[in-house]
């Protein structure tokens, strides 16, 4: 199973992945954090390379953005403007104004592109500060699970979008969220794009992690005059 870690930061939910028998695609663009997640999953450790670093953040171009920083290797970097603006003011996130030290270019690349190069995956996990729209506007077609994290309230009409973007995707496919990633899912019903988002809308939670399940695809009918067809070209 192939899974992409979108903002992998250091590796924490690559190595849940990589636990569960996962190959890893891990797609980061802080230059310190590609370092120590080549590092942490060195060949010798994890022979067969079961992860492949991109240094690059996720995106809805091939192209150059500017990544903000508060720190080298820090989890709040991010390509969302809004994030550094809303961080400038909101003193209770995390325990005090976040000052972001500037900006520097990043190479960036969508999805697709990504899927095209190393292959579809079975779950795409995004987080990557306020960008998560950017993130999905990159992908064309449905994977089977997706989830994104949305930071409350100052963030819901970026959650909304990327609901949106995933309906548009395949219809029927279902969300749900976590609050804590601790425990299971939030909802007892996993919840169609317009359910969810009248439930987004009263959540609570100052972040969530929303999951998004792909619909089933129909198994293909063959009808008996087809498989006789197919036995006799056999």
């Amino acid at each position: 199973m192939l899974v992409f870690d979108v903002g992998a930061h250091r590796g924490q939910r690559t190595d849940v992945f990589l636990r569960l028998g996962a190959r890893v695609i891990a797609i980061e663009p802080d230059p310190l954090n590609q370092r120590l997640l080549a590092r942490r999953f060195s060949r010798n450790r994890y022979p067969g390379s079961p992860v492949t670093i991109v240094g690059k953040a996720a995106s809805d171009a091939n192209a150059v953005a500017t990544m903000w920083v508060h720190a080298p290797g820090s989890g709040l970097n991010t390509l969302s403007r809004k994030w550094v603006q809303t961080l400038g003011r909101d003193v209770t996130r995390f325990g005090g104004i976040v000052e972001f030290a500037g900006g520097q270019q990043v190479e960036t690349a969508t999805l697709e592109s990504l899927i095209d190069s190393l292959g579809t995956p079975h779950y795409i996990k995004i987080d990557v500060e306020g960008h998560e729209p950017s993130v999905l506007r990159g992908l064309r077609h449905a994977v089977p699970f997706i989830s994104f994290e949305v930071n409350l309230p100052e963030f819901l009409p970026e959650g909304i979008e990327c609901v949106g973007i995933l309906a548009s995707l395949a219809d029927g496919g279902r969300f749900n969220w976590s609050g804590d990633l601790q425990t299971d899912v939030a909802l007892t019903e996993w919840l169609a794009a317009p359910e969810f988002v009248c439930a987004l809308r009263g959540c609570k939670e100052p972040s969530v992690e929303v999951f998004w399940k792909a619909p089933p695809v129909p198994a293909i009918a063959h009808s008996p005059s087809a498989k006789a067809e197919e036995a006799g070209s056999k």
